[in-house]
């Protein structure tokens, strides 16, 4: 059992590491109001793609398809995914804009660590706000359900708190020789807990650039960076 227990934490990490059940935003004192959106940071069409370079491993994220939930739309990416040494995980991701908020939806997450299958609940965030000032903030939280294909298992439940905070803007930065103007940085931190226990954090830095998207995401020392892009 406490094999189990700890695959199910390792499992429950590679959900979050994917990019961050309902999320509710949270009232903060350092947080802003939505206003008009200060430009388009993250172009959402079909057909775009971005090719990500990691360590030497190139990964293509393509969006293929969009659907209206609920009067809003959401633009589908074929596959968002991570690999460690002990667990393999995937998810499809969706993205919608609402007012200068962008949010990252991910469908059920699917895994499977030394033989055990397991399935991750479904989320979605607020991954970035593109009208706020440098050192503001956005906060939220969810829970997410991880059931274990194996006897006499329960489901399990981790609480997640996510806060996302502006480091930089109208930054110039070079990714593979290419410069890229009006970067905004900023930081996506997550603190777990487990049957009321801390279960540890985990925080990532990304570049997003206005008009190209995501050019650079770092965390635990590991980085990827934008070597190519398509836009329709």
């Amino acid at each position: 059992m406490k094999k189990l227990k700890s695959i199910a934490l390792v499992v429950l990490f590679v959900s979050t590491s994917l990019f961050v059940s309902c999320s509710n935003d949270s009232d903060n004192p350092n947080e802003e109001t939505p206003e008009a959106s200060k430009g388009d940071y993250w172009p959402t069409a079909v057909g775009n793609q971005w090719v990500l370079n990691q360590s030497g491993s190139e990964t293509i994220m393509k969006i293929l398809s969009s659907e209206k939930v609920n009067g809003q739309t959401y633009f589908k990416f074929d596959k968002f995914f991570t690999t460690t040494s002990q667990v393999t995980g995937s998810a499809s991701a969706s993205i919608k804009k609402v007012d200068g908020d962008y949010y990252i939806k991910l469908d059920d997450i699917v895994t499977n660590s030394n033989g055990i299958s397991s399935k991750i609940s479904g989320y979605e965030f607020i991954f970035f706000k593109d009208y706020l000032e440098v050192s503001k903030t956005w906060t939220g939280n969810y829970t997410q359900t991880t059931t274990i294909d194996f006897p006499g298992v329960p489901a399990i439940k981790m609480n997640v708190k996510y806060t996302g905070t502006i480091v930089e803007k109208g930054a110039t930065a070079t990714i593979k020789n290419v410069t890229y103007k009006d970067v905004v940085k900023f930081k996506l931190k997550l603190e777990t807990s487990l049957e009321g226990q801390s279960a540890g954090s985990t925080e990532a830095e990304y570049w997003i650039s206005k008009g190209v998207g995501v050019i650079k995401f770092t965390m635990n020392d590991v980085s990827s960076e934008l070597v190519s892009y398509k836009l329709n």
